[in-house]
């Protein structure tokens, strides 16, 4: 009796842990560990029922991803073919598509200081308030006084002299400063200039056979313009092209005394010809190569370099008498000479007269 109550209080139990079945698991299902087919079957069907209830629905957000990323991958070749053709000019091997991104390269840089030069929200709001006098203390002419020509192709000595042209990539600020120091360089009979208003170049590249005269904020330098000339050969070579720079971190908003004298100034240096004088605060001696705190009375070219000029690039003409008897006959004979040595060799009698 008694095993026979605790076998029945062990039912008990079981039904109620197990949901009120009669058994435990081992011997509710017995094919569990005897491999019984009616428990694999109802296993079976029970895994179909939760794989179909389970089954994922399709993802819109995966469709839309592949989508993006399939025209994504077709503009990158779109531009891809572009870039190979426009901006490397179609290069056929990695030489030259190297060379190609170089050139690119360059090329941005270049619109980048295009912009940086031109932009003119940080100059100077005048000069009232600098000595004008020490911003030449950074001018690379100073204390050289080396007189330059421009290469003989350049020159005429017995037409016009000195034949060039200077192109104006100028913005619409410098218009007249530029056509008044054209005009006062023009009084020189050794010069023959031409002007070609060309695009607007901040970047001042140089461009061979001609002066370029250009502006742009090239900042805080201690210099207010300059020029740059390219030399060939040597001691001291002859000039084959010239940039004139003007300034505008200093002259964007200076008078305009200051700006026609600076004008003046670099093209003057652009024509070959060196400082008159080098002390801006001694008097001032009336021609724009004179280096002046006050430039009022230097805003023009002066004799003194318009001699110079004409010593570089016309004939140094002599008009001479010489008095020949020839049969009592007085003859006075005028020549007019190219050079000294010339002139020395026709006093002596060794040349003939023109």
């Amino acid at each position: 009796m008694s095993t026979g109550v605790k076998q029945y209080d062990q039912q008990q139990q079981y039904a109620s842990v197990y949901g009120g079945r009669s058994s435990p698991p081992s011997q509710q299902y017995p094919s569990q560990h005897a491999g019984g087919s009616q428990y694999a079957g109802s296993s079976r069907a029970r895994t179909a029922r939760y794989a179909a209830t389970t089954e994922k629905p399709a993802n819109p957000n995966r469709n839309r991803n592949i989508a993006a990323c399939a025209a994504t991958c077709v503009l990158l070749g779109i531009l891809g073919f572009l870039t190979w053709k426009y901006a490397l000019d179609e290069p056929s091997n990695w030489a030259e598509t190297g060379e190609g991104f170089g050139d690119l390269w360059e090329g941005i840089g270049n619109k980048w200081n295009e912009w940086d030069l031109g932009n003119f929200s940080d100059v100077l709001d005048g000069l009232d308030d600098i000595s004008f006098g020490d911003l030449f203390n950074e001018d690379p002419q100073t204390g050289k006084n080396v007189t330059l020509k421009w290469h003989e192709d350049f020159i005429k000595y017995d037409d016009g002299g000195l034949h060039l042209t200077l192109q104006n990539a100028l913005d619409d600020t410098w218009q007249t400063e530029f056509e008044y120091a054209v005009a006062d360089w023009s009084e020189s009979e050794a010069l023959t200039l031409d002007t070609e208003r060309v695009d607007v170049d901040h970047t001042c590249k140089r461009v061979d056979d001609v002066m370029l005269v250009c502006n742009a904020n090239f900042g805080a330098t201690g210099w207010v313009g300059i020029n740059e000339n390219s030399i060939m050969g040597a001691n001291p070579g002859v000039i084959v092209s010239s940039i004139a720079k003007m300034n505008e971190y200093y002259l964007r908003n200076a008078n305009f005394d200051h700006r026609r004298f600076t004008m003046c100034h670099e093209i003057g240096h652009g024509l070959g010809l060196p400082h008159t004088d080098e002390n801006p605060y001694n008097t001032n001696l009336g021609n724009c190569l004179d280096y002046t705190d006050n430039p009022k009375t230097n805003i023009l070219p002066g004799e003194v370099n318009m001699a110079k000029l004409r010593n570089m690039y016309l004939n140094r003409r002599r008009t001479l008498s010489r008095v020949e008897k020839e049969d009592g006959t007085v003859v006075v004979t005028t020549a007019t000479m190219v050079s000294d040595e010339m002139q020395k060799e026709w006093a002596k009698g060794g040349m003939g007269g023109e």
